[in-house]
């Protein structure tokens, strides 16, 4: 019988990555100097960049938001596809 693979989140930036189960993540936020990341627990990423695109802030978001149970993968140092669903 095949085990199924269970959903997470990563977060990377740099040389910092983050790998949490996708059931821990609340809700993702924009703000107005980057994004702000909700965990169950109080738990609370935030990320500032002044200069993050608003495009980039709602990509992040609306795929949070529409792929709930997949493995997502959002990389903050990629303007042009920071929110990656993992289908493997």
């Amino acid at each position: 019988m095949l085990k199924e693979k269970q959903a997470t989140v990563k977060i990377q930036k740099g040389s910092f990555k983050l790998e949490v189960n996708r059931n821990e993540l609340i809700e993702i936020n924009e703000t107005h100097d980057g994004m702000a990341f909700t965990f169950k627990g109080g738990i609370q990423l935030y990320y500032t960049n002044d200069l993050m695109p608003a495009a980039m802030k709602e990509v992040i978001k609306n795929t949070s938001n529409h792929f709930e149970n997949q493995t997502l993968i959002f990389d903050l140092d990629n303007q042009r596809q920071p929110a990656k669903v993992d289908a493997t």
